[in-house]
């Protein structure tokens, strides 16, 4: 019986490895999904990345919407709003649970233009077509131009205006073409396939129209014209609507311009910018950025090879999805931290205010004002005590002096010099004795 519950170690898997086989056989099968639901519990970090639920009545599924992604999104995410979400499903590995990270977001009312301008991005994008390998350097001073645009409107009339202020000395050829309608992509690829007969040597193209909403524009993002755009051997330039608008030739081309006036300012820029220096460098300069190109093409094409091997991306997410999630708890253990020190600085003032010097300042006043009350009684009292001292010693005084003794009938002998006669020997030798009673003096001749 014990052999039948007996585990072989090399079938037991940790929960991480269970969790990376699930995510191996699970994210390769639910790649580039469309999905319709309604947002909710919607968060977004300071990193730029938003969280939240996509639901509908029955189910739910939690979706992350990257920043790289979400900055170029034009849908507005709230709670409440139904969208259409493009983007893969996977495993998040630390907390085991699926979710669908999100490319691309637009509301539910946009139509379905919209939707086959993803599809047809991401299929010619999977074939290769808006590869920067691939993509020819704009010449610094084209000479000659095949212009494909209508030749009534606006926009072509702002593009010569700002090559004629500038004294730009190139040729431009107008290839008239419909900028709009079901044969304008059509006339297009005429265009882009005459001016691509080596007899005519142009080159550059430039494939231009003003801005519309995206059925105007819908000519620019046929499959036909973006091939033939990729196979054409001449340097391109779209320019096309205004700056928010994109278009597939935009990203097939070499170079996307936002406005046919940016077009204009980015030919004649490198005209002007080149024109004074070309004679002296042109030779140096064609070698140098010819070495440059193929260098960093090579470079590319090699980094390009090894990030497809490594796929950090991956790696990355997860990092910033932990990255979020220690933000979050590093905010509540912050708060934490911040209550129990304002708890601590209550206790530490109450404290303080019971030893304030205030307290022990009124303490030491009182005693003072104390000591200064028994000071006083212990001044007068000795004060008067010493005159008590003093009136007595001053009576004894008083008793004990020849005033005194004077008053009490003796008289003071002098002679004529004041000296005191202190015997009859002294007396009998003095002609005129002087003496002094306590309240006069009397002057005395003796008899011969």
């Amino acid at each position: 019986m014990k052999d039948l519950f007996q585990i072989d170690s090399n079938e037991i898997h940790s929960v991480s490895e269970l969790t990376k086989e699930i995510k191996n056989h699970l994210e390769p099968s639910f790649r580039n999904r469309w999905v319709k639901g309604e947002i909710s519990n919607l968060r977004s970090q300071q990193s730029g990345h938003f969280y939240f639920s996509l639901k509908d009545p029955q189910s739910q599924i939690p979706c992350v919407f990257f920043s790289r992604y979400a900055n170029n999104s034009e849908c507005l995410l709230e709670d409440g709003a139904e969208v259409f979400l493009f983007g893969d499903l996977s495993i998040y590995e630390p907390y085991g649970r699926y979710q669908f990270n999100v490319k691309l977001a637009q509301a539910s009312g946009k139509g379905n233009l919209h939707i086959l301008f993803e599809k047809l991005k991401k299929k010619l994008y999977d074939e290769g077509l808006f590869d920067s390998t691939h993509k020819q350097p704009i010449p610094k001073i084209p000479k000659k131009i095949a212009l494909i645009t209508s030749p009534n409107g606006a926009a072509i009339q702002d593009f010569l205006r700002i090559l004629k202020r500038r004294k730009f000395s190139g040729v431009i050829d107008l290839l008239p073409t419909q900028v709009q309608g079901k044969q304008a992509h059509l006339e297009i690829i005429k265009a882009i396939e005459y001016a691509s007969i080596k007899e005519h040597a142009y080159d550059l193209i430039i494939i231009m129209r003003g801005g519309g909403s995206i059925e105007d524009l819908w000519s620019f993002n046929e499959e036909s014209l973006a091939r033939s755009l990729y196979k054409c051997t001449i340097p391109s330039i779209s320019a096309i609507g205004h700056e928010i608008d994109t278009v597939l030739t935009d990203l097939v081309s070499d170079f996307r311009a936002e406005t046919p006036s940016a077009a204009a300012e980015l030919i004649s820029s490198n005209f002007i910018e080149s024109k004074n220096t070309y004679t002296k460098y042109s030779k140096f300069l064609i070698k140098q950025k010819a070495d440059a190109l193929f260098y960093l093409k090579e470079q590319l094409i090699n980094t390009s090879k090894k990030l497809a091997l490594l796929k950090p991306q991956n790696l990355i997410d997860k990092r910033m999805m932990h990255l979020d999630v220690l933000e979050k708890k590093l905010a509540q253990k912050l708060n934490t931290a911040i209550q129990l020190k304002n708890e601590s600085a209550a206790k530490l003032l109450s404290k303080l205010s019971e030893h304030h010097p205030r307290q022990k300042l009124k303490a030491n006043l009182s005693h003072l004002e104390i000591r200064q009350h028994q000071f006083i009684q212990l001044k007068n009292s000795a004060l008067k005590t010493k005159t008590t001292e003093v009136s007595n010693l001053k009576h004894r005084l008083d008793n004990s002096s020849i005033q005194s003794s004077l008053k009490r009938g003796y008289v003071l002998l002098k002679n004529e010099n004041q000296k005191v006669l202190s015997s009859y020997e002294d007396a009998k030798k003095e002609s005129i004795i002087h003496a002094q009673f306590h309240d006069g003096d009397l002057k005395l001749k003796k008899n011969s």
